[in-house]
């Protein structure tokens, strides 16, 4: 992607490489930061790029960590201010919007930033860059009770399974006058740390509400069930009178929906979160784990893509098989062709089970079923899925085909991968 405009990436440059100026009464302060924070330059490149593995563009030596050391350790002044940003080998300027927004990331991360400097100035204003192009940085986990950032598309709804119109009316159940429940900031904070592992005041520096309100952008959209459960919970826990007092009426209409609303999706995105985080793990690959989570985040909102995706991890998982083992896929395979390709050389089937016992017969039919999940998948993405110009008539598929086509996927992937690595710890 490349939705980051030139523009944008100038200005988060400048910023890095000179700082800026705000006012301060009648004087104007003036704010750096280095982007290598408590780190040397090197040090937080290997973070993010195999230095030893790029190329030197000083012949005197023989790859770009041994180049870099030099002209910016031992002689710090040999490159210009700014050098980084405008060198082709790591992408920021010209390179696709990961490659920045990763980096950026990185140099906010708790190991590299200089907590004593002026870190969350930068951080902030370099957030509002991006959000003109529709990107975010956010807390997506803690070190030490500190915040790891990663980042989001803000053109995509990262919740799966809720909608936008039942979140907000759930933060109207739970934050009525700004102020959630009965809870005391000091209680509300130990509550929400033990649901979700943070302490939701002390994180943002908000009322209750608003820190609630934010956690619902920047937290998970399992944690933010898990947190909504909890509250559903927490009223019905209290005596009637203290509710009553409150103005809490866990047997209204609305409220029960709600519940009901919470109880429902809460085994379904269990299901479906916890099997895409299983597969993730398993998926060494950054681009793998990042087409899993668009999967399925697209499912709801953008069926016909997420099909499209469906038929993608497939490929990409067969394809990433192959290359591991030395098999460079040849273009003008088919899906099918590519997953018979990797079942052959994974020799699925046990050797130890003779052909002509009913086992090799029933395990053979499920391979081949598996094998059909995969030409199933390229019928519907060819005939419903991204990839292909469609007609002003065309009607897409519903969240529930995309369900069946992601789930059918998944397995496959799981099945194949699995064999993958059981036959790679041989």
């Amino acid at each position: 992607m490349n939705r980051i405009t030139q523009v944008t990436r100038r200005d988060i440059f400048d910023l890095l490489s000179d700082g800026f100026d705000e006012p301060f009464g009648f004087e104007v302060l003036h704010y750096e930061y280095d982007f290598f924070g408590r780190m040397t330059t090197v040090e937080f490149l290997n973070r993010l790029y195999p230095l030893k593995n790029m190329p030197s563009y000083d012949s005197r030596y023989s790859n770009a960590e041994e180049d870099i050391y030099i002209h910016t350790i031992t002689n710090p002044y040999d490159y210009p201010e700014g050098w980084l940003f405008n060198d082709d080998r790591f992408g920021l300027k010209n390179g696709d919007d990961e490659h920045l927004l990763n980096f950026l990331c990185e140099a906010f991360h708790p190991e590299v930033r200089n907590d004593k400097g002026y870190w969350q100035m930068f951080y902030d204003r370099i957030n509002n860059l991006l959000r003109a192009d529709n990107y975010e940085m956010y807390p997506k986990d803690q070190i030490s009770g500190r915040d790891v950032y990663g980042w989001r598309d803000l053109t995509v709804n990262s919740f799966k399974i809720l909608k936008v119109a039942d979140i907000s009316l759930l933060l109207q159940l739970f934050n009525q006058g700004g102020c959630v429940l009965d809870f005391s900031t000091d209680r509300f904070d130990d509550f929400t740390k033990n649901v979700v592992g943070v302490a939701l005041c002390a994180r943002y520096g908000l009322s209750k509400g608003k820190s609630l309100t934010q956690f619902v952008k920047d937290g998970t959209e399992q944690d933010v069930i898990k947190l909504f459960n909890a509250l559903i919970d927490h009223n019905e826990s209290l005596p009637e009178h203290v509710r009553k007092v409150k103005g809490i009426d866990v047997n209204n209409d609305i409220y029960l929906k709600y519940k009901d609303l919470l109880r429902k999706v809460s085994t379904e995105s269990s299901i479906l979160i916890e099997h895409a985080e299983e597969l993730k793990k398993k998926f060494s690959s950054e681009y793998l784990n990042q087409e899993i989570d668009l999967m399925y985040k697209m499912q709801k909102d953008n069926p016909t893509e997420a099909i499209g995706k469906a038929k993608e991890l497939i490929e990409s998982c067969c394809e990433t098989i192959l290359e591991m083992r030395g098999i460079t896929p040849d273009k003008d395979w088919k899906l099918n062709q590519l997953v018979d390709e990797t079942m052959k050389l994974l020799e699925i089937t046990p050797k130890h089970i003779p052909d002509t016992a009913k086992e090799a017969v029933a395990i053979k039919g499920i391979l081949g079923s598996l094998k059909g999940i995969a030409t199933q998948i390229a019928i519907i993405r060819n005939a419903y899925g991204s990839g292909h110009g469609k007609s002003a008539s065309y009607k897409g598929l519903q969240e529930r085909h995309a369900k069946l086509a992601i789930g059918s996927s998944v397995t496959l992937v799981n099945f194949l991968w699995d064999s993958f690595e059981r036959k790679s710890n041989r």
